[in-house]
């Protein structure tokens, strides 16, 4: 009897201490830098890796393999984006840890799926869901549709920039989303080009004042339920591509460049957006 006691001490004293060591990297309360410190040093190199792992919604993957055709799908749902991977796939490597973003989640319910999926992972690190909220959080249902960012510059009204940015952000948490690819900084001087109407226009002063003014507005202090990370885009010169043809190379001078197309950049990194999208185009060859 007196053994048996001993054992359910030693037992009840384990799950004690268990219940109350709690992982560094999920307590609130302490600071961001110990947490994130923490969380490293638990990582394998593969989960490293997989943070950087970007998907599209399984919901978006399907929606666009089914209007393919079977020899184009080749019996594989997710054909029409990652050749030899399936749905399936997906979502066993977000329960793995191996995908930390999503893009194009466009309802709640399937943000809450897979975000579910990734609470089974051996580290729990929660996924963080993108979305080209450019005018509005337009491509999800029931979001407010503002005007594209070359109508806001028309009004030469940052406070509206700023406004706009802010309510998008609202909209965009409340369906679980945590990051808009927007504002599109990039200087549009050639008609030609097809994004134009993404942009704030041709003159670099507007475009770095409508710019910042969105940043604030997404971000907030980014320290509050109704902030969303900003995505300042693309660095640098893809608005200016030969021939006007989106992707095509760039060719531009130093001093044009400096002049023109990096001031509203940094004046985004000073702002403090905490994202930036590279150019797709190839620049001076």
């Amino acid at each position: 009897m007196k053994k048996i006691l001993t054992v359910v001490a030693m037992t009840v004293s384990i799950f004690s201490c268990s219940e109350g060591t709690k992982e560094i990297y999920k307590d609130p309360s302490t600071p961001i830098e110990s947490r994130i410190k923490d969380l490293l040093s638990r990582m394998t190199l593969e989960e490293k890796v997989g943070q950087m792992n970007q998907f599209v919604g399984v919901e978006h993957i399907k929606a666009n393999s089914a209007v393919m055709t079977e020899e184009e799908l080749k019996a594989n749902t997710a054909n029409a984006f990652y050749p030899g991977t399936s749905v399936k796939d997906v979502e066993n490597w977000t329960e793995q840890g191996l995908i930390g973003s999503f893009l194009h989640v466009l309802t709640l319910k399937e943000a809450n799926y897979l975000q579910s999926l990734a609470m089974k992972s051996r580290l729990q690190i929660p996924l963080i869901f993108g979305i080209d909220a450019i005018h509005g959080n337009a491509n999800a249902p029931d979001n407010t549709v503002y005007p594209t960012n070359i109508g806001v510059a028309c009004s030469f009204d940052t406070d509206m920039a700023y406004k706009i940015a802010r309510q998008t952000a609202k909209e965009m948490r409340a369906m679980n989303m945590h990051w808009t690819f927007n504002p599109n900084v990039e200087i549009a001087r050639d008609p030609r080009w097809g994004r134009v109407g993404e942009t704030y226009g041709e003159d670099p002063y507007l475009v770095t004042l409508m710019g910042v003014q969105s940043v604030k507005g997404y971000q907030g202090n980014l320290n509050s339920k109704e902030d969303v990370l900003a995505c300042i885009k693309h660095f640098v010169g893809g608005s200016e591509p030969i021939n006007g043809t989106n992707g095509a190379p760039a060719d531009l001078s130093e001093r044009t460049l400096r002049e023109v197309f990096f001031p509203s950049f940094k004046a985004g990194v000073e702002a403090g957006a905490m994202s930036l999208m590279t150019a797709h185009n190839e620049l001076n060859g």
